[in-house]
């Protein structure tokens, strides 16, 4: 693709080269090898000393500019892989299809996709310093890691010891960001008893959709809608007006850092309780909307017909544990923090339940500003799981951001960055791993704002990047 196709002559015009470049190559988790390729033969092309680890990541070492070679190195850090996420019916292969743009004034946003600006923009902008010859700045190290979205292996296998830098600056949240929230991933599971569909059943699909989505910790204080929470809420508006067999659950993208946009369950009615249904979804659709007018306001509920005839449906004892699990796991802020404005201190998102051959699937993704919280939300998810005897594993769990920035630094960052305040990340960086592999760093984030991030509606201002990529230039410069 012709980048200027999308960006005409605007500037910065080499970080948005790069970065349609970048779209240009599928880059979901765990599926790095073609990005990781690509950045470790752009570092050897510019006769920069590459080099790549058993995990991906990439490091390029470019020397300092004149005058500037008795400084000490900094390190530049970004992620190399995106969150996939994609609207109902758009039909996009994230194993093979690039990311197609579009412009849309002076937003950048993709075609039914998430856009890949986290973290794109930020790898955008390391590959621009290092291809750019007239660049002022210190030694750099370039640091692209992989899995950030999921288990950051990339930042836990990353040799720390190798790189000489002591400051690290993190392009993954817009700048001034000196602090960040942890996490802990739990699955669970537990094995169904299949009974056979009753022989009148009317097979129905209970359908929420049109949610925003986005980030799980960035977007925790807007409580927007999480399909899979209310489309269980009408699944106990129903029970309590027929009975009814449930044939399978599904909701959420696979991803638990993101809210589920979309979810679907299933059922099979008697009859004489298909109208009570429809009139149940018709209501809660309308108590939707009005609770959500402000967080969530194209929220969807739709009562739909199912072609062919299921042979099988859960138990009712199975159906009554997914059932309670679903209506007692903790989802959403579970407390605030008062130390930065419109924070989280922590929250928990159910991010995902799915019916697989022998059983369901769950997810929930615990978020944190500390241990103790965090931990004290993991409690409550493992004592219901043994409570109603599902299984559970714990996925990943990634420690919290410290503060960790000299003062130097932080006044540095302040003048470059007069406007904005010294802030936390809601969501969760490789930061905290890089501390707890060398505490000696000093760590600050300065990267450029995107929007909607982990959803189709993610976006980034054409103009607001150019303005955060003059200001990275005038920090590595001073």
């Amino acid at each position: 693709m012709n980048y200027r196709s999308v960006f005409g002559d605007e500037e910065p015009a080499e970080v948005f080269k790069y970065f349609a470049i970048l779209s240009e190559i599928p880059r979901r988790s765990g599926d790095q090898r073609r990005v990781s390729d690509f950045l470790l033969e752009f570092g050897r092309s510019l006769g920069l000393q590459s080099r790549r680890d058993d995990a991906l990541n990439v490091v390029v070492e470019k020397p300092a500019s004149g005058g500037y070679e008795a400084r000490e190195p900094l390190i530049l850090q970004a992620h190399m892989d995106m969150v996939c996420e994609k609207r109902a019916g758009v039909a996009h292969d994230f194993v093979k299809d690039p990311i197609r743009l579009l412009r849309d004034g002076d937003a950048i946003r993709a075609d039914g996709t998430s856009l890949g600006a986290d973290n794109g923009v930020g790898v955008a902008f390391i590959m621009a310093l290092l291809a750019d010859a007239a660049a002022k700045h210190p030694p750099l190290e370039a640091v692209f890691t992989t899995d950030e979205e999921t288990d950051m292996a990339g930042a836990w296998a990353l040799d720390l010891e190798r790189l000489n830098g002591r400051t690290l600056i993190n392009l993954d949240t817009a700048a001034v960001t000196v602090c960040g929230a942890g996490e802990l991933e739990v699955e669970m599971r537990f094995a169904v008893d299949f009974e056979p569909i009753r022989a009148d059943s009317v097979v129905r699909s209970v359908v929420v959709g049109g949610l925003h989505g986005g980030h799980s910790g960035q977007d925790a204080t807007k409580e927007r809608g999480n399909a899979v929470v209310l489309l269980h809420r009408i699944l106990r508006r129903i029970g309590g007006k027929t009975p009814f067999q449930l044939v399978s659950i599904q909701g959420g993208a696979g991803m638990s850092s993101a809210f589920a946009r979309d979810a679907r369950a299933v059922l099979a009615l008697p009859p004489g309780g298909v109208d009570a249904a429809a009139a149940v979804v018709e209501q809660c659709g309308e108590v939707f909307r009005e609770e959500l007018r402000l967080k969530d306001p194209d929220v969807r509920v739709e009562f739909v017909s199912e072609r062919g005839r299921p042979e099988r449906a859960f138990g009712e004892e199975s159906y009554h544990k997914l059932s309670r699990l679903l209506a007692l796991l903790p989802d959403g802020v579970a407390s605030r923090n008062f130390d930065f404005e419109n924070a989280m201190e922590s929250c928990s998102n159910v991010g995902v339940v799915e019916t697989e051959q022998d059983g369901v699937f769950s997810t929930i993704l615990i978020r944190s500003v500390g241990e103790a919280k965090k931990y004290l939300l993991y409690e409550k998810v493992i004592m219901l799981c043994d409570l109603l005897g599902v299984s559970h594993t714990i996925a990943r769990d990634i420690p919290h951001w410290k503060y960790s920035v000299d003062e130097a630094l932080l006044a540095k960052a302040t003048k470059c960055y007069p406007d904005r305040k010294p802030g936390i990340s809601q969501g969760t960086l490789e930061c905290g791993i890089f501390l707890k592999k060398r505490p000696d760093l000093s760590v600050i984030a300065l990267g450029s704002p995107y929007y909607y991030p982990h959803s189709p509606n993610e976006y980034f201002s054409i103009g607001e990047t150019g303005e955060y990529w003059r200001r990275l230039k005038r920090f590595l410069e001073i």
